[in-house]
């Protein structure tokens, strides 16, 4: 339905936001909703709009954001399919700290065999796929060599143990992951250096598509609510400039520096709305309050990226 370049979402998001959206309260049955939202746009930062319309609270909006970013990093997936990415160990998520091996199967010439535990992992309960960054040994200069690896949920090897909610979105289920020899073959994994290919941009490429659907989710909630035009046009305007950003190089400065902008401009435009929310459903206004969180996480983060970009314009 959509091309790169087109708006045509924003009429969709226009269109579509006078309905209310379909109550689903657990991941498994927004799971079998999401391809029905994602398959009639080409590009994940529409499938992640569309996703955060149709959703009836933040964690949906947050599901259809985040499943759209994994889909920039394995573009061969198709739009509806749950994946979910393996980072985090004990040590931390910094490259150097990932003890997750990599190794070549000597029972299988050309295979690997992935071995370690992954400690926090967004979606893993619910997923079908697992990409797992995991290190393949050092460089000549000691730096830790990853890649990222596409593993089946329900391959051998794999364990998954589900974690208890969070204090927000507690619909989101988590899970630690151990890999105990699962096989793979070359073909699993994604080309690429796993670090500059995969981990680092996914910050950029996650926030903008997050973003893009949780700011389609309050576009809908501020359009039933008869919300003045004023507000919904500054959202439409915040959800174009994410649209935007989200399909150039997630690694360039400049569109550090500029997602920068928009996201504080969208914080700022949610305090001048905030008075609206008095419209809103009682319930729906409950779960902004609860999960609004979502929209300053991993700001420290942010923030380091923001520093390096102006960096190298400084120089």
């Amino acid at each position: 339905m959509s091309r790169a370049g087109e708006l045509a979402i924003l009429h969709h998001l226009l269109e579509a936001a006078t309905a209310p959206p379909q109550e689903i309260a657990d991941f498994r049955a927004w799971q079998r909703e999401w391809p029905g939202s994602a398959t009639a746009w080409a590009t994940p930062v529409d499938r992640a709009l569309a996703g955060g319309l149709a959703a009836d609270r933040p964690a949906w909006a947050f599901a259809a954001g985040y499943q759209a970013a994994l889909q920039v990093l394995w573009p061969a997936a198709a739009p509806g399919e749950i994946a979910a990415l393996c980072v985090t160990e004990a040590g931390g998520t910094h490259p150097a700290r990932i003890r997750c091996r990599l190794a070549p199967d000597p029972a299988n010439p050309g295979g690997f065999r992935l071995e370690g535990e992954k400690t926090f992992v967004t979606g893993a309960p619910g997923a079908a796929w697992l990409l797992v960054a995991a290190s393949t040994g050092s460089t000549p200069e000691g730096r830790n060599r990853l890649r990222l690896a596409r593993v089946a949920a329900d391959a051998p090897g794999v364990g998954i143990t589900p974690l208890p909610p969070l204090g927000f979105v507690p619909e989101l289920p988590h899970g630690s992951v151990r890999f105990g020899g699962v096989r793979l073959e070359a073909a699993d994994l994604l080309p690429g250096d796993g670090y500059r290919a995969a981990v680092k941009p996914f910050r950029t490429i996650e926030d903008l598509h997050v973003s893009a659907a949780l700011l389609a989710w309050i576009f809908g909630v501020g359009r039933r609510a008869n919300w003045p035009g004023e507000a919904l046009e500054a959202l439409l305007a915040c959800m174009a400039l994410a649209r935007g950003l989200a399909t150039q190089p997630p690694l360039a400065p400049h569109v550090h520096l500029a997602a920068g902008g928009l996201l504080q401009g969208v914080g700022d435009l949610l305090a001048r709305v905030e008075p609206l929310w008095g419209q809103a459903p009682a319930a729906c206004r409950a779960r902004w309050q609860r999960d609004r969180r979502l929209l300053t996480i991993a700001e420290a983060a942010r923030r380091r990226r923001l520093q390096a970009a102006w960096e190298r314009y400084r120089r």
